[in-house]
Parts: C-alpha cells; sequence; structure tokens
C-alpha cells in the first residue's frame, strides 16, 4: 500500500492540508542514492535488547502531555508571582509565552514528528538535520532537565501532603509517591496511558471548576453577593526592582521567565510520538487539541487568577513569607475564601496533589524513554537499550529511579533541590533547539521533496517566521533569566549558577562532542529524512489493515470524540 493510501485512510479526521502527497518510488530512489536501511533499530538489536512499543492512543498522548505541562505551579507557585508583579504583568506573561513560544513549538514538533515519529525525536532530529553535536548536546541538557523535574514534582507533591501531615518525614512520602510511579511506568505503556489519562483528567476538571468558580462569584454568585468584577486591578502591574515604568516592565519580565518554566508540552509531544499508535494521524489531531486546551488553560485562567485574588491580599502574602503547602498557599483558595466560599481547601489540595504527582509521572516516562533513546543513538550506554517484553526500558527506568530516590534522604534534600534550581534553563535550551532543527527540518525539505509532503502543515503559511521569532523570544528569556541577579547588591554565585548552569552545560556538551568526534554541519541537500520511515509506514499500514471494519464501543468513540 502506498504512504499516500495510509494516509487517506488515517486523515479522515484530518484536514486535506496534511495529507502527503510523496510516493513510495520516489523514497525508494533517495534510499538507493543515499544508501541508507530503513531500519530505526536493527533486526539483531531488537532480538538482544527488544524495544519499545506503540501503545499510546490520541487520547493518551494529550493527557500526557496536559498532565506533564499544568502542576502545583498553576495553583499554588503562581501566588508569588501574582504578588510581586500583578496580575496584569501574570496574565500577559502567560499569553506572550503561549502565543509567540508554545504555538509555534507546537507546530514545528508536529511537524516533524508525523514525518517521522522516531525514538529520542528531539536530538535525533537535531543530529540528522542540523549537526550530530547540537543532538548529543541537547539530549543529554534535556534528560537532565526531566530529571530534575521529576524530582522537583515529587518534592511538590510531598509539599502537598504536609497541608495534612506534617510531622512525618518527607523523604517516606517521597518514596511512596516516586514508587507508585515507578511501578506504573513498569507495566506496558497503553496501561500506564490509562492511569496518566485519569490522573490528568482529575487536573482539567479542577481548572475547569476553578475558572467556572471565579466568574460565578465575580458576578455576584457568591454568599456576600458581591459583584466584585475587575476590583483588584486597580494596580495591574507592580513596581519591581525599580520605580515607575521600568520597574512595572521589570515585574512582567520576571514573570515572563516565570511563565517560561511553568508553561510546556511539546517535549512530551515529541517523546511520545514514538509510541502513539497510527501516528500519522493521532499527532496532528492530538497537537491541536493539547495547544488550544493549554492555550485557554494558561490565558484564561492567569485572568481568573487576577480577578478572584488580590495581588496584595494580607493572607496570600502572609502564606508566601512563612512558606506556607498545599492550598493553604493557594491564591486560588484563599480568593475563594475572600468571597465567602470555605470548605473547599481539601478538595482543592487533593487535585493539586494528583497534578503533581501527574507532572511527576509524566516525566519519569519521558527521562526514562530520553535515556533509552540516547543508548539506541549510540550516546549512552548500551545496556540502557534493554527493554522488557512489554516495551519499557527497563535499566533507563531503574536508572531515573536510583537518581530520583536520592531525594528521599534527609541528608540530600537541600543539596538536590539546589540542583534542581539548576535545572530550569535546560527546557528553555530544548525549546531553542527545537526551533533551530525545525528550521534546518524545514530547508531539507524544501530541498528534497517539498513542503507538500508532509503530513501536516502550520496553517496560514506562517512557518518558518513563527520558529525565527519564538527561537529568538526564548534566547532573550535565557539570556536575561538572572537578570535580577545583577541589581546592584542582589548578586551572589548560588544564584548565577542556579539561572545560568545550563547554559555552561549545553556549552561543554556541545564543544566534547564537536571535538570528539569531529562533527560537521549537515547540508540541507544532505540530511537525512527518510531513515526509519519504511519502518514507520509498514506499522502504520499493518495497524489500519487490522482494524478495516471493526466497530468500536461507544464508549472508545465518546473518549476519541472528547480528546
Amino acid at each position: 500500500m502506498a504512504t499516500k493510501d495510509i494516509a487517506d485512510k488515517t486523515t479522515a479526521t484530518m484536514d486535506n492540508e496534511s495529507a502527503p502527497s510523496i510516493r513510495n518510488a520516489t523514497i525508494s530512489d533517495f534510499n538507493h542514492k543515499k544508501n541508507i536501511e530503513y531500519a530505526e533499530i536493527s533486526e539483531s538489536a531488537q532480538q538482544r535488547f527488544r524495544k519499545t512499543v506503540r501503545g499510546l492512543s490520541s487520547r493518551h498522548m494529550q493527557l500526557i502531555t496536559i498532565g506533564s505541562s499544568i502542576g502545583t505551579g498553576m495553583f499554588v507557585g503562581i501566588g508569588s508571582a501574582l504578588a510581586r508583579s500583578g496580575p496584569l504583568s501574570v496574565f500577559l506573561s502567560f499569553t506572550f509565552f503561549s502565543v509567540f513560544v508554545l504555538w509555534p513549538l507546537f507546530m514545528a514538533a508536529c511537524e516533524m514528528c508525523s514525518w517521522l515519529p522516531v525514538r529520542g525525536s528531539i536530538f535525533q532530529f537535531a543530529e540528522r538535520y542540523v549537526d550530530p553535536a547540537l543532538g548529543f548536546a541537547g539530549g543529554y541538557v534535556y534528560w537532565y532537565g526531566a530529571l530534575m523535574s521529576v524530582c522537583s514534582d515529587f518534592t511538590g507533591a510531598v509539599s502537598v501532603i504536609q497541608f495534612w501531615d506534617d510531622k512525618t518525614n518527607p523523604g517516606y512520602y517521597i518514596l511512596l509517591t516516586l514508587g507508585v510511579s515507578l511501578l506504573l511506568n513498569l507495566v506496558a505503556v497503553k496501561y500506564y496511558g490509562e492511569v496518566e489519562f485519569i490522573t490528568a483528567s482529575f487536573k482539567l476538571l479542577l481548572m475547569i471548576g476553578l475558572l467556572a468558580a471565579t466568574f460565578v462569584t465575580m458576578v455576584g454568585g457568591n454568599p456576600q453577593h458581591d459583584h466584585y468584577g475587575f476590583r483588584y486591578w486597580e494596580q495591574p502591574m507592580k513596581e519591581y526592582l525599580e520605580k515607575g515604568a521600568l520597574g512595572r516592565f521589570l515585574g512582567f519580565w520576571r514573570v515572563l521567565i516565570y511563565a517560561g518554566f511553568a508553561c510546556g508540552g511539546p517535549d512530551v509531544v515529541m517523546m511520545t510520538s514514538a509510541e502513539v499508535q497510527n501516528p500519522r494521524a493521532a499527532i496532528p489531531r492530538a497537537t491541536r487539541k493539547i495547544y488550544f486546551r493549554l492555550g485557554l488553560f494558561y490565558i484564561v485562567g492567569t485572568l481568573a487568577l487576577g480577578i478572584i485574588c488580590p495581588s496584595d491580599d494580607p493572607t496570600l502574602l502572609k502564606s508566601i513569607s512563612a512558606g506556607a503547602t498545599g492550598s493553604a498557599a493557594s491564591p486560588w483558595v484563599i480568593g475563594l475564601r475572600i468571597h465567602g466560599v470555605n470548605g473547599l481547601a481539601n478538595l482543592v489540595n487533593a487535585l493539586v496533589l494528583t497534578s503533581a504527582w501527574s507532572c511527576g509521572n509524566a516525566y519519569v516516562y519521558s527521562s526514562s524513554r530520553t535515556l533509552y533513546a540516547l543508548a539506541i543513538n549510540g550516546k549512552a550506554p548500551a545496556i540502557f537499550k534493554k527493554c522488557l517484553s512489554n516495551g519499557v526500558p527497563i535499566y533507563s527506568l531503574a536508572a531515573i529511579a536510583c537518581i530520583s530516590f536520592l531525594n528521599a534522604g534527609n541528608n540530600t534534600f537541600t543539596v538536590l533541590n539546589w540542583f534542581i534550581n539548576l535545572s530550569t534553563v535546560s527546557f528553555l535550551i530544548t525549546y531553542m533547539i527545537t526551533f533551530i532543527t525545525y528550521i534546518r527540518f524545514r530547508a531539507a525539505v524544501i530541498s528534497q521533496i517539498g513542503t507538500s509532503s508532509l503530513y501536516f502543515r502550520t496553517p496560514l503559511g506562517l512557518q518558518p517566521y513563527a520558529s525565527y521569532f519564538g527561537l529568538g523570544f526564548c534566547f532573550l528569556i535565557m539570556f536575561f533569566n538572572g537578570f535580577y541577579i545583577f541589581w546592584p547588591g542582589a548578586f551572589n554565585a548560588v544564584d548565577f549558577i542556579s539561572s545560568y548552569f545550563g547554559v555552561f552545560f549545553f556549552i561543554a556538551a556541545y564543544a566534547f562532542w564537536k571535538i570528539f568526534k569531529k562533527a560537521s554541519f549537515v547540508k540541507a541537500e544532505e540530511a537525512d529524512i527518510y531513515s526509519g520511515k519504511q519502518a514507520i509506514d509498514d506499522e502504520e499500514e499493518e495497524w489500519v489493515r487490522e482494524r478495516e471494519g471493526m466497530v468500536q464501543p461507544w464508549h472508545y468513540r465518546a473518549t476519541n470524540w472528547l480528546f
């Protein structure tokens, strides 16, 4: 069956623009010229190590991505940003980042991954289309950031638990929450996807409930019958470090940096693309829905937050200064209490706990798959290629477990939290690498086959301009990430390292591989856009053939319609 025929059968719900026009004959000609073997993992390596399997559906992909993107930062941690910079600064920062960074990232990721949904796509693409040294450095920067996110998210989950129990050693709760996640990651990926689907659904319900509660209470539907509207926007932007317009801009920029770390998702889309079923149809469909849902929560959510909770509320300021945990520090709960809606603290805390755990669980998956992909690409020890019969990379997962469990001991708790702070810039670097890789991927496609051959294309013809803009935006955020450190009298070595360690780590890793392997830049006409594609085409053809004439149960059809 030709590639075009596969796409026609698997993209019934997709726009016509996503259907490819390339023929298998063209691929064969290119294969002959370049002497490329269409095998992502050799047959002998598959027999020895096995490989991951495609067990995730489109809805799994969506909820795993949303689960990794909305954590305690949107429910608890954002209170400090609101108090420091004001409601308008928070709203504008998240809006700018969602529109100018997340949207082009999702579109770029979708174009690349729907064409070639391979294992370790982020850095394998960088190696193929840009420079092998960029693939090496980007892979380890992302793996480090994902690993530290595992530690920070489960530490955040424990801080939520301390709302109920602040007497028990937090290390025990870290062992419990992380242990449950590791056990779930040991089962087949489709069952892991179901668990993440359920826990992330609680997060969606919480966010929707908070948005609804904000609207109802602001128009007077509260016990006090107070139509407060936008009352708390009298000082929409607060001054930070300086007075006047400069101070308000610095306040906005500080929250923009926070938004860069609180918002996410495209990286997880790319990591899950290698294990999603029917990827040519599932990835575009999931990406569209993911972006609009995350955009809704980030943009509308921050608007609602500034409406319901005053940025100068004494309870909010006291909870921040005292280091309160869980819903006690949530501006949402504080805002509801101000307007007479009490008794929700325990419910919100329980849902925030599932939110924090879901984030950590998603990054256990992502970090283990990253290490596995580095191994199959020859950039990590071969032992990490080993998979169980159900497709779980067992030694990669074990490595994540060993490092993450360091966070359970009292002696390492403070030290590891310091390293967690060092990792925050790694995701911005990953986003920049994604933009650079996409720009070179697009150049390769234009040079070799034309963009009409892609399975998905960014609407309105905004690429590659949107990616250039997003790249510049990410660079500015990364470069000025620690601007407040350099203010007179504010500099200290710890904050400097925390803000810029990721940059130095990336430069060192890039230079090491560049020198060690004598890697050179890849020309657009020589970029490998085909290796592994034939195997994926065959998988998709078999998947479609097996399901021809099958009628799905009503609950599957309902969830597919919703997600």
